[in-house]
């Protein structure tokens, strides 16, 4: 009759409750990861919002504003810019999704069809071409999301189910 507490055997092993933590800690950085796709689509269609507007809520430029930055390409320049931006993006993210590689490149993507906008906006011919950097936004960063949620639902899988093993191994072990 011992009174001295648990046996040893029912204690947890100092180095399991450490890969346990690492293991839950990943798991929450994986599921964050996914929500970071749908900031970077929330940030673009923000974005084309002003833009299908004429980016009214900004001020105007002043002519010396105009100046500075000089003569806007033309359009026709921007569009292959678009187009080739789209497909190189849209392979690229194919070939991660085919390699199994970790993605993400929301933010950037959101970043360079504002640029699109801008560009287009400042030619003046955004409303011509609104449709087209929209469709092509969401073409590209739809399908980058998509990859994202599936590689971060599946990651969080793996290690969910490595949790589950250790659980029930470790209920075995003291049962």
């Amino acid at each position: 009759m011992s009174q001295a507490g648990p046996h040893p055997e029912v204690q947890p092993v100092p180095g399991r409750e450490d890969l346990r933590l690492r293991i839950e800690a990943r798991i929450r950085r994986m599921e964050r990861a996914s929500l970071y796709g749908l900031w970077s689509m929330v940030l673009f269609l923000l974005v084309s919002f002003a833009a299908y507007d004429g980016f009214s809520i900004f001020p105007a430029l002043t002519e010396d504003a105009h100046k500075f930055l000089g003569a806007p390409p033309p359009g026709e320049m921007i569009s292959l810019a678009l187009v080739v931006y789209a497909f190189s993006s849209i392979v690229r993210t194919l070939a991660r999704m085919s390699r199994n590689i970790q993605p993400y490149m929301g933010l950037m993507h959101a970043a360079f069809f504002a640029a699109f906008y801008a560009f287009y906006h400042l030619s003046g011919i955004l409303q011509d071409n609104f449709w087209a950097v929209f469709f092509a936004g969401i073409s590209v960063m739809g399908l980058e999301n998509y990859y994202l949620w599936s590689h971060s639902s599946a990651a969080v899988r793996k290690e969910r189910a490595l949790l589950d093993s250790m659980r029930r191994n470790g209920d075995e072990e003291r049962g």
